[in-house]
């Protein structure tokens, strides 16, 4: 065992050396693997990052939830009233495993502190919301039954907004203008971690730089006498978010029952989910062919540099069997070449493709990650080249006879 160790120490310490000899060669022949690796290591860090990224805000949505959006703002309501905030009774009633629902209006309108402005989005909601949305507070409270009861003017900041109006100021019991009234603060929303969106993105509602009101407070009409008033969206929590596809279609069948088709259409977070993981599979799989083409690129110039090197080379190998070197000797020694050259480049490309997705993540903004995976991944593919295109170089080296290498100039 310690003679092979020897054995090995010896040909690693003879490979470096005619490495080195012919550094500039041996830097320019792995370039190709530099640049597939690194493209491997890139496209695998933005991979991972939409895949968190994309999970994080479908997350946001709720993977239990289905939401009802109304067509007909679009179209100016010539389709029919569109969704009602009756609508939300009657799917809690109607539809099973529903645990939650709220309807939803939105308005931009400026809100006001002091001296401070923003235009910002207004979220008309019930207080369930919270929990079909998984809000989070950083301090206050959420809206209440009794704030829509008593059609009190309370309102929910997000943490984004909050900051923008307040500074490092506390919000809770100050009164912001919303339009043309006035509102008490009453919660504020957790800030989103950072390199995150919270979730906006899929969520077409930007929660941190949005302000939660009743949606009779907004709306300025009581749900309970006015129940067919217009609402954009209407939500709903299931209590099971493994089966959101089967109550998707009796969500859209109970709705269907009461608007026309054109009215409405059905979001499902799941399928969302599913979408965004296919376009990113074809980005990987379009990236991905680039990566290998480069690599195999990079392997056939490895192996026409290291055939080069056994013919510049063919007296030592002769001089080195004369001296009692073996053909697995010969073997090993080019093939240690090959894959110093290889796992060497796979490093750098390691590299040079973690700066490359944090160049994407400053100047693009998009999420990047580079896991352990994915550097392992890096290594294994530049050991793999080297081992393929480093064989069949290793092998004519160890065919070469002693005495016709000896003869050799």
């Amino acid at each position: 065992m310690r003679s092979n160790l020897v054995d090995f120490r010896e040909l690693l310490a003879i490979a470096t050396e005619a490495l080195w000899r012919y550094r500039l060669r041996t830097s320019l022949s792995v370039l190709g693997v530099v640049l597939g690796v690194a493209a491997v290591i890139a496209m695998m860090s933005v991979s991972e990052g939409a895949a968190r990224e994309a999970l994080s805000q479908v997350e946001a949505l709720g993977l239990d939830n289905l939401v009802a959006r109304s067509q007909t703002a679009a179209l100016a309501r010539s389709a029919g009233p569109g969704l009602t905030a009756g609508d939300a009774d009657l799917v809690a009633a109607v539809v099973p495993l529903a645990v939650g629902t709220s309807p939803l209006i939105k308005r931009f309108v400026a809100v006001d502190y002091g001296t401070r402005r923003e235009t910002a989005a207004v979220l008309g909601v019930r207080a369930s919301f919270q929990h079909i949305l998984r809000l989070s507070l950083d301090r206050g409270r959420f809206l209440s039954p009794t704030d829509e009861i008593t059609n009190a003017r309370t309102c929910v900041l997000g943490a984004q907004l909050a900051r923008r109006l307040f500074d490092y100021r506390d919000p809770l019991g100050q009164s912001v203008r919303v339009g043309q009234d006035h509102y008490q603060v009453v919660g504020v929303l957790r800030a989103p971690d950072a390199g995150t969106s919270g979730g906006a993105a899929v969520a077409w509602h930007d929660i941190h730089q949005s302000v939660f009101v009743s949606f009779q407070a907004l709306s300025g009409r009581s749900l309970a006498i006015s129940p067919g008033q217009p609402a954009d969206e209407v939500w709903l929590q299931l209590s099971d978010g493994t089966r959101v596809d089967e109550i998707a279609r009796i969500f859209e069948h109970t709705l269907a029952g009461v608007h026309a088709p054109g009215e409405f259409s059905i979001v499902v977070p799941r399928e969302l989910l599913a979408q965004r993981f296919r376009t990113q599979r074809t980005f990987s799989v379009v990236v991905g062919s680039v990566a290998v083409l480069a690599l195999l690129v990079g392997g056939i110039g490895i192996m026409n540099i290291m055939l080069t090197s056994v013919v510049e080379r063919t007296r030592e190998i002769g001089v080195r069997r004369t001296a009692g070197a073996t053909r697995r000797d010969v073997a090993l020694q080019f093939l240690i070449e090959t894959l110093l050259m290889t796992v060497g480049g796979g490093a750098v490309g390691i590299l040079i493709g973690a700066l490359t997705s944090v160049g994407i993540s400053a100047y693009a903004g998009w999420s990047t990650y580079v896991s352990a995976a994915a550097v392992g991944l890096g290594f294994l593919v530049s050991f793999v080249v080297g081992l393929v295109f480093g064989l069949y170089p290793a092998m004519k080296a160890a065919r070469l006879e002693p005495v016709d290498a000896m003869r050799f100039e």
